[in-house]
């Protein structure tokens, strides 16, 4: 049955059936804050379809706090996928949306629609662009991050560049959980007063980047050396990953391969890592005689895992 038919039903079914429909309407005797629990673990697709079963259900599913939308849900139609998102997001009731959730395959509109989610003022929000394409790029014309509201970014197989991700740095006060995974990013720097978990999984640098993030207590870095055999968008670029005051931070992964890591000055005149516990560091920290390793040691006074992945077989290892 086509999303729009269920969502619409109700307002087409004779009175006499209707009626029969709502004496066996038993969503309606439930709470809002029951209903709207359910709601937040369905996909935005079964919330509209339910509509047919309970009239209260359909106007509740306008303030639904959670959406979880999925292209895949429409066997890739992108047309009716689309329309299904407009009328979705144009239906909603203000300041209602908490957590917005987002697989999208090759639409333009997508950019549009997190800037929507972000007016809506969602404190989650969580975009995907389907793996086998190549990366959305999110367009800084068409929607911008900033927002007192937004907690948690998770974004998958985008390219963003200095322009779109500015606001991330300075106009996102609430922003605490920063994941990326699979982008392109042309990001100079990543300095969030707020954010505390940073997460950059598989990804492709196309410029040196300066991590910055005062606060931050978690930092997982394990990005590609090398661009996706498959998009043809960037050259080959090698760039390299500079750490800068990190004073709060509690576990750090840096186990990237064939990655240039280098530290802030600030390094040299204090503890830069007063509170790191553990850390797991790649083949990287063993160039120029372990001077970055031992770095790193002596300026982490608290440390008491150290992990070592490593790529060069122990014959080929030589320690002085």
């Amino acid at each position: 049955m086509d999303v729009f038919i269920a969502e619409h039903l109700l307002d087409q079914v004779p009175p006499r059936s209707q009626k029969k429909l709502c004496m066996d309407d038993r969503l309606s005797d439930l709470p809002d804050t029951i209903l709207h629990h359910i709601m937040s673990l369905l996909s935005a697709q079964e919330v509209a379809r339910t509509c047919i079963l309970s009239k209260r259900w359909k106007e509740l599913s306008a303030s639904a706090p959670c959406l979880d939308i999925c292209v895949d849900k429409f066997g890739m139609d992108r047309v009716r996928f689309s329309e299904f998102v407009a009328h979705l997001l144009l239906s909603r009731a203000p300041n209602s949306l908490h957590t917005f959730r987002l697989h999208s395959f090759a639409i333009d509109h997508a950019s549009s629609w997190i800037n929507r989610a972000i007016e809506l003022k969602a404190q989650v929000l969580e975009f995907t662009e389907y793996i086998r394409w190549e990366s959305f790029y999110l367009d800084p014309q068409l929607m911008a991050f900033a927002s007192q509201y937004l907690k948690c970014l998770k974004l998958t197989n985008v390219t963003l560049d200095s322009n779109a991700f500015e606001p991330l740095n300075h106009a996102c006060p609430a922003l605490e959980n920063l994941q990326l995974s699979q982008c392109f990013l042309e990001v100079p720097e990543i300095c969030s007063a707020s954010l505390k978990k940073l997460d950059i999984m598989e990804c492709s640098l196309l410029m040196n980047l300066q991590i910055q993030t005062p606060r931050l207590v978690s930092l997982r870095f394990r990005c590609l050396q090398y661009k996706c055999s498959s998009c043809s968008r960037y050259p080959v670029i090698t760039a390299a990953v500079t750490l800068c005051d990190l004073p709060n931070a509690e576990n750090i992964d840096l186990s990237c391969s064939g990655r240039q890591v280098t530290f802030g000055r600030e390094i040299q005149k204090f503890p830069m890592y007063g509170k790191l516990t553990s850390i797991s560091l790649g083949e990287w920290c063993l160039s120029d005689k372990f001077s970055r390793l031992f770095c790193l040691l002596r300026h982490s006074p608290e440390l008491k895992e150290l992990t070592l992945k490593l790529e060069t077989t122990m014959e080929r290892m030589r320690f002085a």
